[in-house]
């Protein structure tokens, strides 16, 4: 139970803005407080240093910093909205998760916040004993140096706030989001994935299976599938998740089902809707629901955000921004087609216990990757060729017995060129295109040296 809490809690602090400051503020309160404890011994150590005023000049002093750091606090507040706002409104709403889940970002807000406490607190304990010569001059010296420090934070943040809102960068941030999701391996990527035959009984519900509800509504962000094993060896049942990671559920829906996977009857030992219902609070903790999905093992988010960028970029006629993100996305297809994708099943190998998770097969995420880029710039030839050029490079790296899915989306490109190009020339270039493409797979299938697909895909 406490494992779930921590996951549901680590996805939605890890996007927050008010937990780093909190942080930064205890860490700074506890630090004013040590230097106040040994400001006696420390401060005649480091004498030519210290700030050499009387009390009444370093309260002026912890009030000034205070009151400049807090409207300088203001101002990057500012700048962060209006990220938060063009990177919304520009490319997608869905960056707006990548950015509030930037570290450097919220680091530089606690660091503010963290200033103005320091120097605040200070106030309580500076110029309080009635001796003008008796305060902790170190707490106060510190409380001015917070001061340059937080000047050169604000540059930097200015600096970075350009950046960030910059295609490149957003796209970058988003690819590397794709790369940490696949080498975590979650459900349905890696291992056995996809290897379910078409229709096996042994993993499709018996009509008298148990059929396990979700306790709330909202995203799966996380599969523990361990955990599911583990309870599925214990009530010796097979496991069948209904919706995978990214999916949206309701409170109330069908999360699982559960049966006997010897004889299909009801399993032995859940008996007692005390022991179904245990049943089922087990696979609910298995799973974190949350508000929103996660980029944490959800690949086909990230591929998601970066066909939401090709749209919005389609809108306003910026096809080098579509260019871009093909590119991205020939990065994260080509990552993961030497992979092995689809339902998984899970099981210890010792116990009768499994467990299948329903997940994306290879041409689902090639579809996902053009089907919506292709719909929108169907008569333009610089997104189809964009749309090929992608194709082309994945067809080469991805198994033989992917090329279907390639050859489909190729199928697909030009029944959409024929039918919305109207210029002969401009409709030419991209027929010519697909030919070179499937021509270019073709060679790289019978070439007659090649090199380990493994070791170049870690170098995607």
């Amino acid at each position: 139970m406490l494992r779930y809490f921590l996951d549901q809690r680590r996805e939605r602090w890890g996007g927050s803005l008010w937990l780093m400051p909190l942080i930064t503020t205890l860490a700074a309160l506890a630090l004013g407080l040590a230097l106040d404890n040994e400001s006696e011994r420390v401060d005649e150590l480091l004498s030519p240093v210290l700030f050499h005023g009387g009390a009444e000049e370093a309260r002026r002093v912890l009030i000034t910093v205070a009151t400049a750091t807090i409207g300088v606090f203001a101002v990057v507040v500012g700048l962060t909205l209006v990220a938060l706002q063009i990177a919304a409104n520009r490319y997608s709403p869905r960056l707006v998760r990548t950015i509030l889940r930037d570290k450097p970002t919220q680091f530089v807000l606690g660091l503010f916040i963290a200033t103005f406490a320091y120097n605040a607190a200070g106030l309580y304990t500076v110029g309080t004993s009635g001796n003008d010569q008796d305060y902790p001059r170190l707490a106060v010296t510190v409380g001015l140096v917070l001061l340059f420090i937080c000047i050169a934070a604000l540059v930097y943040y200015v600096d970075r706030v350009a950046h960030t809102i910059q295609i490149h960068s957003i796209l970058k941030r988003v690819s590397a989001d794709a790369r940490k999701a696949v080498q975590r391996r979650p459900a349905g990527i890696g291992r056995e994935a996809g290897q379910i035959p078409v229709g096996d009984p042994r993993y499709e519900p018996p009509p008298n299976a148990i059929r396990i509800v979700a306790e709330q509504s909202g995203h799966i962000q996380r599969l523990r599938t361990a955990d599911l094993v583990h309870t599925a060896d214990a009530q010796k049942v097979t496991i069948k998740m209904v919706p995978g990671i990214g999916s949206h559920v309701v409170c109330g829906s069908t999360l699982a089902w559960a049966w006997s996977p010897t004889d299909g009857a009801t399993p032995a030992q859940v008996q007692t809707p005390a022991q179904i219902n245990s049943l089922g609070k087990a696979i609910n903790r298995a799973a974190t629901i949350g508000r929103a999905r996660s980029g944490y093992g959800d690949v086909a988010l990230s591929a998601s955000e970066m066909v939401d960028i090709a749209l919005v970029s389609l809108h306003i006629f910026d096809y080098h921004t579509v260019e871009q993100s093909a590119a991205e996305l020939t990065i994260l297809l080509s990552r993961i087609a030497g992979l092995p994708l689809g339902d998984e099943v899970f099981s210890s190998g010792s116990g009768t216990g499994h467990v299948v998770v329903p997940a994306p097969y290879f041409s689902d995420y090639l579809e996902l990757a053009c089907g919506e880029i292709r719909r929108k710039g169907s008569s333009e030839p610089v997104v189809l060729l964009a749309l090929v050029r992608l194709l082309r490079m994945v067809g080469v790296i991805a198994g033989s017995e992917r090329l279907d899915a390639v050859y489909q989306q190729f199928d697909l490109v030009r029944s959409s060129a024929e039918r919305s190009i109207s210029e002969k020339h401009d409709l030419q270039r991209v027929l010519d295109g697909i030919d070179e493409a499937r021509r270019a797979i073709q060679r790289a299938k019978h070439a007659a040296y090649t090199t380990d697909p493994d070791q170049v895909l870690l170098h995607v």
